[in-house]
């Protein structure tokens, strides 16, 4: 007589570090930003057409940057109380109506359509990344913020290199208002994200930037007086020197997408405080080697330093700032620390300017670079761990052979 059948006893494999979702949010981040790159590309050209001057120009490219900031900070909100898929929904939206804006006549139809525009981007990029974190694991956080970073880039990217092909902006805002409308699709296969009780949330206009954002937002934004000096001015030096000089802005950019599409996972190996500490050096070094540079092949190398250096604490800080807070500020917090980017880059770009006018281009690259000294020293106050977290990965694990190929099997979902 057999026995009862043996049971196999099996194993549950842990689930995937990484859901498959992840392309979702990039590539309707990537459709929505081609459509900003095109809107650089053309936007003198609208402007002279319309008949006026470079500072109109300026006052159109500025107020992005200001609407960005209102709906940053209004995100924050939406994603505590609505989720992120549903925000993102939102941007997505808007901006596509501020691409459709942009056949309307006039400057006032331009002004508007830039507005919308700078408003939904606030809205989709910090929902986006607040969607992003929900679908990893806590140990590739910072590698998923890198693989956001990559979408926007190559999104600008594309749309700067193509935005001549559409003749005028007017024709290229219908097609990237439909392209936007058409990102909704991806978005809506997202997960909801994280969203709790209104009554939970922080109250009062103080609620937008919540006290735990308040000093890492000082440190991103003294940092990115680097990022600021870099895509604002790096051409004015070099074109003042050397011939070509925006192949060092394309050096800082195909390298920040390389570092944080690729290498993104590197924050996540590191120990927050050397990580952070390394890329306040690295950046600096960047920035003087642009400064001090004889050669545009030397200017280049710095900007490509300079880069490595950038693409690290806004991964380190965000994440660790949001490891040490309640999960219903996590959409303030991400709104309060992006906004923190675009006042900081905002108010560089207008002190460089003085200080490149009355003193020198170079003034303004030592300016950044005493900038991020001071992100440094405000950092120190940050409780940033020195060791590497117990549920992180270090680069170099110390793994037998055999333990890499059980690795690769599980991982290969990822």
């Amino acid at each position: 007589m057999s026995g009862p059948p043996l049971s196999r006893q099996v194993t549950p494999s842990p689930p995937p570090p990484v859901d498959r979702r992840v392309i979702f949010v990039v590539a309707s981040l990537a459709i929505v930003f081609a459509g900003f790159g095109v809107t650089l590309a053309l936007l003198k050209q609208r402007v002279t057409d319309l008949g006026f001057n470079d500072f109109a120009y300026g006052f159109s490219a500025g107020i992005f940057p200001v609407a960005a900031i209102s709906g940053r900070l209004i995100a924050g909100r939406l994603i505590d109380s609505r989720g992120s898929r549903s925000t993102m929904v939102w941007g997505a939206l808007i901006t596509s109506a501020g691409s459709a804006l942009f056949a309307a006549p006039g400057f006032v139809g331009l002004m508007a359509a830039r507005s919308l525009q700078g408003f939904g981007d606030g809205l989709l990029y910090t929902a986006a990344a607040a969607a992003i974190l929900d679908l990893v694991a806590s140990d590739r956080r910072s590698q998923a913020l890198g693989w956001l970073s990559g979408g926007i880039w190559g999104g600008l990217s594309l749309g700067a290199a193509t935005g001549p092909l559409f003749g005028n902006l007017q024709i290229a805002g219908v097609v990237f208002a439909i392209l936007g409308v058409g990102a909704v699709f991806f978005i809506r296969l997202l997960p909801a994200g994280i969203a709790v009780a209104p009554a939970q949330r922080s109250p009062g206009i103080r609620g937008l930037f919540p006290r735990a954002a308040r000093r890492p937002g000082v440190v991103i934004g003294l940092t990115n007086f680097g990022y600021a000096a870099m895509t604002g001015f790096v051409v004015v030096l070099t074109a003042d020197r050397f011939h070509g000089g925006n192949w060092a802005l394309t050096a800082f950019g195909l390298t920040l997408l390389v570092v944080r599409g690729i290498f993104g996972f590197i924050p996540d190996r590191l120990a927050p405080r050397v990580a952070l500490n390394s890329a306040h050096v690295i950046l600096s070094i960047g920035l003087l080697i642009v400064a001090l540079s004889p050669s545009l092949p030397l200017a280049i190398l710095g900007a490509i330093v300079a880069a490595c250096g950038h693409s690290i604490p806004w991964p380190v800080l965000v994440t660790n700032t949001l490891d040490r807070s309640d999960d219903n500020q996590r959409g303030a917090i991400i709104g309060a620390m992006t906004a923190s980017f675009d006042i900081a880059v905002a108010c560089a770009q207008v002190t460089f300017g003085i200080i490149s006018q009355s003193v020198g281009t170079v003034w303004v690259f030592a300016a950044a670079i005493i900038a991020v000294a001071a992100g440094n020293v405000v950092s120190k106050q940050l409780p940033l761990p020195r060791e590497l977290a117990a549920n992180r990965t270090p680069i170099w694990p110390k793994k037998k052979s055999a333990d890499f190929s059980q690795d690769f099997s599980q991982g290969v979902d990822s």
